[in-house]
């Protein structure tokens, strides 16, 4: 997929989408989650755990921003989520892996790596992966995952964002298939 030409930014991260199965359990811990929180469920169809968010960037940028994507040997690993808690001052439930995989590590870090060497910065606080459930928590939750929820990471998207009252819309801009 393509950019909105009238678009002069957008707003992009590098994901992994969880595989069907794992999204429907993850759809049903989220409305789980948003009502022990108070807050509200992020939509199944949206549910993601970010690589690299790199922000609001010009329009003109994301030909690099790709080209750093093509530049990661993109892992095909075992994502397993046995994690739920909450960012306080967010306001945000979510699931995380309690050992991310090295090798997604890895990529994160070349990632990183490779679009600095292309002049794009990103965020600079440590990685923490996780994927959002909840919004708007009042209350927080914690707690173990039982049975984790688990997937292998077949491929890898690079997404735009537009952030809406109802919600984020995401929209594939650019994709990568893993290898073992």
């Amino acid at each position: 997929m393509t950019l909105d030409p009238d678009d002069s930014t957008t707003r992009l991260f590098f994901a992994i989408v969880p595989d069907d199965a794992a999204r429907e359990r993850l759809g049903a811990l989220a409305r789980s989650m948003a009502h022990a929180s108070g807050g509200r469920a992020s939509a199944a169809a949206t549910l993601h755990l970010t690589i690299v968010f790199v922000g609001t960037v010009a329009a003109a940028t994301v030909a690099g921003i790709r080209a750093a994507g093509d530049s990661v040997a993109w892992p095909s690993v075992e994502v397993s989520l046995d994690t739920a808690g909450s960012f306080a001052r967010a306001g945000i439930a979510w699931a995380a892996p309690s050992r991310v995989p090295p090798a997604l590590s890895r990529a994160n870090r070349d990632l990183v790596r490779a679009l600095s060497d292309r002049g794009v910065a990103t965020e600079a606080r440590p990685w923490r992966p996780h994927v959002t459930l909840a919004r708007r928590c009042a209350r927080l939750v914690d707690g173990p995952i039982e049975p984790p929820i688990a997937w292998t990471v077949d491929h890898v998207v690079l997404m735009s964002s537009r952030l809406l009252s109802e919600g984020p819309r995401y929209r594939e801009v650019a994709g990568w298939s893993t290898s073992a």
